[in-house]
């Protein structure tokens, strides 16, 4: 069988590339290169046709994992989120630390306002409070392939309250005064809200403002200023979902694709050619079922390896990927994934709800100045030049990870991120700034304010700009390099 170009490419850089570790699908913490053998006939067309289908639609199936995974009764115990219901708003109270693994790359800067929603039987409407000038905050809507679709908050919106409805596709109705129209492609969408929290001693008044924050039906608009309660039958029902007993191992994604497919439909000319391929693997009745049991021993075990080795090739993209500024990795296309669908899906795996550049950028480091990985063993530095730090009109952070899971590195300080809001954070008479990036606490105790604990093992670093300007777009601004120190 001849290889799609994009297959045969994937082939190459996967068992050519070293492979990360993260947070995968379902419970799966690593993803190494499967042993894929000598791959003939019904097997290799199988494998060929299924890697295609993971890339596409590994966004949607997570999603759905996602929404599901937050409305058990032990969902905050499990995730580290409130359990919330679909169409229903979940608030982070706290700012997170290494007990959150749900999700790798965390942040440590904001507090979280989280919904799921189906618009399938009428628009929601989300209702914001005025907030303080100097607070900053953002709805981000998503939907479940990863784009972002429309912004809310203190760059777009304004600080001011207001109201906006989300509509899904079809909807024909009028909206109240003073609701603004939000379009979505889908009826699924996730808003990702996050509230700026100066430090410990504010996150009392950050939960004044979640406090403030509705979701509400637009049916029940304006009939109540208290929360809506959420429709539990309805949630139950759109994320239920139980696998069949005789599916053979390995394929259960492929079953939740055929589900996800059903709420989330492929795009009719971008997603084409490959929603048209899914018949050969199984799928039936426009893709919304899988039909395993059609399947050969062949093709079970192509499909099986196809899935393993997706997920392989979204850690080496997500390690590859993008633009490489000082040996800090980013990517000027976050939040729009378009047709990339290996890009979104090694977003959607490895930072799930990012923004665009506009909002927010993130900068991935995960070597040294000499390209060596970065290990808790080693001291490093990070060193701002006077007047080279991040221009940013909110704030900016520098958080550190666990290589093993993207968890946060647990530390006797309790500090998993720092930044121009930490307390003590001090530059030098020169006015340069250092970050003393090591595993021990440093001897100079002026050193011990700038100090970012590493764990003992291997670990990676984001670096968040919050309202960036443009400068790193432009080339005219570049974080500095992480040194080894003596």
């Amino acid at each position: 069988m001849k290889l799609t170009n994009m297959v045969a490419g994937l082939v190459c850089l996967a068992l050519a590339s070293p492979v990360p570790t993260h947070r995968a699908y379902a419970a799966d913490k690593r993803t190494p290169a499967p042993e894929l053998g000598t791959l003939q006939g019904l097997e290799a067309q199988a494998f060929y046709l299924g890697v295609n289908a993971v890339m596409w639609g590994y966004p949607a199936v997570f999603f759905e994992d996602l929404m599901r995974g937050r409305t058990p009764p032990d969902a905050e115990a499990a995730t580290g989120n409130p359990r919330a219901q679909v169409n229903q708003l979940g608030l982070v109270r706290n700012l997170r630390g290494p007990e959150f693994k749900q999700i790798a790359t965390p942040k440590n800067d904001t507090l979280y306002a989280q919904a799921f929603t189906d618009l399938s039987r009428e628009p929601m409407v989300i209702s914001v409070p005025a907030v303080e000038p100097d607070r900053y905050y953002v709805l981000q809507l998503w939907d479940p392939n990863g784009d972002t679709l429309a912004y809310i908050g203190s760059r777009t919106t304004g600080r001011k309250a207001g109201h906006f409805a989300l509509v899904g596709p079809g909807w024909k109705g009028k909206l109240p005064a003073g609701v603004k129209r939000i379009d979505s492609q889908y009826n699924g969408m996730v808003i990702w809200g996050r509230i700026g929290v100066n430090g410990p001693d504010d996150i009392k008044a950050a939960n004044a403002i979640q406090d403030k924050l509705r979701l509400t039906p637009l049916s029940r608009f304006g009939k109540s200023k208290e929360q809506a309660p959420a429709d539990m039958a309805f949630s139950e029902q759109r994320v239920a979902y139980q696998k069949p007993a005789d599916l053979p191992d390995g394929l259960e994604f492929f079953h939740k694709l055929a589900r996800s497919l059903k709420y989330t439909p492929p795009k009719p000319v971008q997603d084409a050619v490959v929603a048209d391929s899914l018949s050969q693997i199984g799928f039936r009745n426009g893709n919304r079922d899988f039909d395993y049991k059609s399947l050969s021993q062949a093709e079970i075990s192509g499909l099986s390896k196809a899935y393993q080795f997706a997920l392989h090739v979204m850690d080496v993209n997500a390690q590859t990927g993008g633009t490489s500024v000082n040996n800090w990795r980013w990517n000027p296309r976050s939040g729009i994934m378009g047709a990339d669908y290996l890009f979104r899906a090694a977003w959607a795996k490895w930072y799930t709800g990012g923004n665009s550049a506009e909002e927010a950028i993130y900068m991935d480091g995960r070597v040294d100045d000499k390209g060596a990985p970065l290990d808790g063993s080693k001291k490093y530095t990070m060193r701002f030049e006077k007047g080279q730090q991040p221009n940013v009109s909110a704030f900016w952070s520098l958080s550190m990870y666990n290589l093993s899971d993207g968890s946060f590195v647990e530390n006797e300080l309790k500090r998993y991120s720092i930044g121009d809001r930490t307390p003590g954070f001090a530059k030098a008479r020169d006015g340069s700034l250092t970050i003393y990036i090591q595993r021990d606490k440093p001897t100079d105790p002026a050193a011990q304010t700038n100090w970012l604990p590493s764990p003992a093992g291997g670990f990676y670093m984001n670096l968040r700009l919050y309202g960036p300007d443009d400068s790193l777009r432009k080339g005219t601004w570049s974080p500095p390099q992480i040194k080894v120190s003596d």
